[in-house]
């Protein structure tokens, strides 16, 4: 009898781990198809290879005419957040461009429009008002490599946990080096109220902003 209740324990056992083991597998692969389905829907969409050089920036330059290139005021990022881009500025690829180029040319309105606002704070918000200009100066020029950019190709993209956000990778060519470098930088889209300088209605829509620390993004250009 011990025998026979031995062996139908077992059995009963083996059959309830085997059913929790299914089970378990089960609920982690529907979750992992629904987070796959999540990030495939809402994560940014990216174009690869070459999205930025010369001729493109070229076309960024009507748009920069209107800011001074030395200029050291906050005022302008409000200015260009209430101003109608000639070109798309919901597209992640825009947001790179214009953040090289500014860094490029020296814009540091523009370049600092690029940046999600809590990244501004993370970066810069310790310094005092001249030390602030001056360390948004030397981060223009470090990443520039003193207007050294020559283009920038997409590599890949990668899912990241947050929200409407994506992690691309980046070869960056410089004049006065042989070789790009490869860098990654996390870009987020962000609710924004968005007024057209035609007429006072406002709408909302999502524009990407680079979410990665300017000073990782040096760290990565100076470590190479």
């Amino acid at each position: 009898m011990r025998e026979i209740r031995d062996a139908l324990w077992l059995a009963i056992k083996d059959k309830i781990i085997k059913k929790t083991w299914f089970k378990v597998v089960s609920v982690l692969t529907i979750l992992l198809v629904g987070f796959c389905l999540y990030k495939a829907y809402f994560s940014p969409n990216i174009t690869k290879g070459e999205i930025g050089n010369e001729n493109v920036w070229k076309e960024f330059d009507s748009f920069a005419a209107s800011f001074k290139s030395n200029s050291k005021t906050f005022d302008g990022v409000e200015e260009v957040e209430n101003t109608d881009f000639a070109f798309d500025d919901s597209k992640l690829e825009t947001v790179i461009n214009t953040f090289f180029y500014t860094a490029n040319t020296g814009n540091a309105d523009l370049f600092l429009s690029t940046i999600n606002p809590e990244q501004i704070d993370a970066d810069f918000s310790s310094f005092l008002l001249n030390e602030r200009f001056n360390k948004i100066d030397n981060a223009m020029n470090r990443i520039s490599r003193n207007g050294q950019l020559d283009r920038v190709n997409v590599v890949r993209s990668l899912w990241v946990l947050e929200s409407k956000a994506l992690r691309v990778v980046l070869d960056v060519y410089y004049k006065d080096l042989e070789n790009p470098i490869r860098m990654n930088m996390i870009i987020k889209k962000i609710e924004q109220e968005h007024s057209h300088s035609d007429n006072k209605e406002k709408d909302e829509t999502d524009i990407p902003f680079v979410s990665s620390s300017v000073w990782d993004i040096i760290e990565s250009i100076e470590d190479k």
